[in-house]
């Protein structure tokens, strides 16, 4: 075992050779920048994959918490003042000898307008890559995703990627009116055209000009809106409510919904002609249960931002919180993580962010709703160092001789140990008279 004095040395000696696994003091009071550059330069994957395995207590430095949340693959707890390498002895190889660096996929980072789309999940990758290739192009575009995956955003980055960057943005949530003013706020109304309309009003279509305008929950339209919706769509006509004149709408028109709107077409609620008219350039936004490797950067983000809007200083999450965070699925999705995550920044104590802080559904959530490949130590019962190495040595035993048909041999081999070592060890965890013999 090599020990490096400052994480800026481990950086160099992890840039110059191989190194297996890399054990990290990660308690918030040891942070510092060279740490964080430590991390960054792992998770961009400037440096060769390692298993990376924390020590300390159980809080993570907020600014890079994310980080280990997504690098880690094991934790081992010290408290007080343990010296961290001294606690482990001779015991810690064999708990490191079957842990694997995770697979993390490259991230993902466009940027737009101050608006930053960051994706560390795969199947998100050709969403925004095919975003990317057409908002430029002066069509009409169809979001569809459940309520809170973020299609507000991504229009507004579609906009600043657009030459209509300098114009309007209008935003009219179409669910959020009653269906008979819908048509009012699209195209606006003259004085009288309806009971309680005392003056003129100008529609959205209008006040959008030459910009983008965002008509969010088209499902509910009626068909004798979508007709009309799907004449703006095609030729760019509009009439104002209560008037005869024809006008043109020069606005870019980005489209969403909540719904699968397919499956509205085959009942009959939704016109065909508009959806294959839509359907052309459809994107699919992933809910956040399908983005497991988003979560723990996406909550830090939102932590940050609350941080700074309301002056809160946190230093430290605690693991336990990063981890209850992916037992619950998260039906709002992402306007339901940044609502929880400011709750978390508000009821924040002595600059720590705490588990005992989320709110009563998050904590009572039931078993992960993504599997989590990797294992997680226990956090919400104290155990000594002892008690987890011993832990860790039963589980990595019990997979290595299932992986090997039982064969002591070539478990030891795989293990890096004799086989009189092996035995030992077997013999010492009660494993000896679950084995059949298999030599080859």
């Amino acid at each position: 075992m090599r020990f490096a004095g400052s994480a800026a040395d481990a950086l160099t000696l992890l840039g110059e050779q191989r190194v297996p696994t890399l054990l990290l003091d990660s308690r918030v009071r040891h942070f510092d920048h060279e740490t964080a550059e430590l991390c960054q330069a792992l998770l961009d994957g400037k440096l060769p994959a390692v298993n990376l395995v924390t020590v300390g207590d159980p809080f993570y430095p907020r600014p890079i918490a994310a980080a280990l949340s997504l690098l880690a693959v094991e934790h081992l707890a010290v408290d007080g003042e343990t010296v961290l390498w001294e606690a482990a002895g001779d015991k810690l190889p064999m708990v490191l000898s079957a842990v694997r660096a995770r697979a993390i996929p490259p991230r993902k980072l466009v940027e737009s307008g101050g608006i930053r789309i960051s994706t560390w999940t795969p199947e998100f990758f050709p969403v925004v890559d095919d975003l990317l290739r057409v908002a430029h192009r002066d069509v009409t575009l169809l979001l569809v995703g459940e309520t809170g995956t973020g299609k507000t955003t991504l229009a507004q980055f579609i906009h600043h990627r657009s030459a209509r960057r300098e114009r309007a943005f209008q935003h009219l949530a179409c669910g959020a009116l009653p269906g008979d003013l819908i048509e009012s706020e699209l195209f606006g109304h003259t004085r009288g055209a309806f009971t309680g309309a005392e003056r003129n009003k100008m529609g959205r279509f209008q006040a959008a000009g030459r910009g983008t305008l965002l008509l969010d929950e088209i499902d509910v339209l009626d068909l004798k809106q979508q007709v009309k919706l799907l004449r703006v769509i095609e030729s760019g006509e509009y009439e104002v409510v209560g008037a005869t004149e024809t006008r043109v709408s020069e606005a870019r028109l980005i489209v969403a919904s909540n719904v699968d709107l397919d499956a509205m077409m085959e009942r009959e609620e939704f016109r065909s002609d508009l959806y294959y008219r839509l359907n052309m350039l459809e994107f699919r936004l992933p809910p956040l249960r399908n983005r497991p490797l988003d979560l723990a950067p996406l909550a830090l983000q939102f932590i940050d931002e609350c941080c700074t809007e309301h002056g809160i200083p946190v230093e430290g999450i605690e693991r336990g919180l990063l981890i209850a965070l992916k037992r619950y699925t998260w039906p709002g999705n992402l306007r339901e993580l940044k609502n929880h995550m400011r709750r978390l920044v508000l009821f924040c104590e002595d600059r720590v962010l705490r588990m005992r802080d989320l709110s009563p559904k998050v904590l009572q959530a039931g078993e992960p709703a993504v599997v989590e490949p990797f294992r997680e130590m226990a956090t919400a019962t104290r155990v000594t160092m002892a008690q987890q190495v011993a832990h860790n040595e039963r589980e990595i035993l019990e997979q290595a001789l299932a992986a090997h048909g039982q064969n002591r041999t070539r478990t030891a081999a795989a293990l890096g140990l004799s086989r009189v070592g092996l035995y030992k060890k077997l013999k010492r965890l009660g494993l000896m008279g679950a084995l059949t013999e298999t030599e080859c």
